[in-house]
């Protein structure tokens, strides 16, 4: 630096924070009492801040002090900026405790629509000032946005060929998948299904990418077939209705037709020979710092999981 730049200057905090316990007391010994400070610690700390300033902050009257002009605006900048200080530290609190912030969580479509919403409950009753953005998709989606930093973490059903190693996987429940039909298809009347039936034509499937599909195909595939779906749609709402009509069969996870089974306007049967049951999974990235929020409500989702600072 040039030597002809002077340096620019700063009024040091600490002294400011004196003068405005002084402005508030109007008084140099009341304010000595209350910083727990010498009365003349107080006299030369207001004497360096007035020489920092270069204006005069205070008039002594008395036993007491008036404030200057100079110090009617000083103790009015004061007041604001160690107000906001406070603000700050509450703030920086409820981020550390969880009390405030952002949480960012995908979300398979069925945990999505059949278990997230009474999570989101528990936890907003508890924690009401945190946002949280909560994203609905597939699998498929929710893993590539985890991994891509998008999300604190994800919350998905079923398997996949390869997990990623950047990934952390935590099983947090299980669910089963069950054959749904219209009360009055044909097979409505039979104890059970084989699996050579639902090969070709006659099925109701998700997308690719969904968890749903990939646990029908690997737990066809492991009886050597392939199934040669009627229709592909996107939504499991979209596939009930779809049924309901008598359009054709599928295979749901049971969250998601527990109420049209207690109406009647599906029925369950039996198949045979296939295992259905899958397994609900919260995932996140291995290298993610997790806020303390966030952490809060993964162990909401997984209470097994021990929580820290570095998670």
């Amino acid at each position: 630096m040039n030597e002809g730049i002077e340096k620019e200057k700063s009024m040091n905090l600490s002294h400011v924070r004196v003068f405005l316990a002084v402005a508030n007391a109007e008084h140099i010994t009341h304010a000595s009492q209350e910083l727990f400070v010498s009365q003349s610690a107080v006299s030369k700390t207001i004497h360096a801040l007035e020489q920092e300033t270069g204006v005069q902050l205070i008039e002594r009257q008395g036993r007491g002090i008036v404030l200057t002009p100079a110090g009617r605006l000083l103790q009015t900048y004061a007041s604001q900026l160690f107000a906001m200080e406070h603000e700050m530290e509450k703030a920086v609190e409820a981020l550390r405790t969880g009390d405030r912030g952002e949480i960012f969580i995908g979300a398979s479509k069925t945990t999505g629509t059949y278990l997230l919403p009474e999570l989101v409950s528990r936890f907003r009753g508890r924690y009401p000032q945190v946002e949280l953005h909560i994203r609905i998709l597939n699998s498929q989606e929710v893993m590539q946005q985890t991994l891509d930093w998008q999300l604190d973490f994800g919350l998905i059903e079923g398997e996949v060929p390869l997990w990623p190693q950047e990934l952390a996987v935590e099983v947090f429940g299980k669910d089963e998948l069950v054959l749904v039909l219209a009360p009055t298809h044909p097979w409505a009347l039979r104890d059970a299904v084989p699996p050579q039936a639902l090969q070709e034509g006659v099925l109701l499937l998700r997308e690719q990418g969904s968890g749903t599909r990939f646990i029908i195909e690997q737990a066809f595939a492991r009886l050597n077939m392939q199934i040669q779906p009627l229709l592909t749609l996107p939504e499991n709402d979209i596939i009930k209705e779809m049924v309901i009509a008598e359009i054709g069969v599928a295979i749901l996870p049971f969250a998601t037709v527990q109420r049209e089974l207690k109406s009647g306007t599906l029925v369950r049967i039996p198949l045979l020979g296939l295992d259905l049951h899958r397994q609900l999974r919260i995932i996140r990235r291995v290298n993610r710092r997790l806020s303390r929020a966030a952490m809060i409500f993964y162990q909401l989702v997984h209470p097994d999981t021990q929580m820290s600072d570095g998670m």
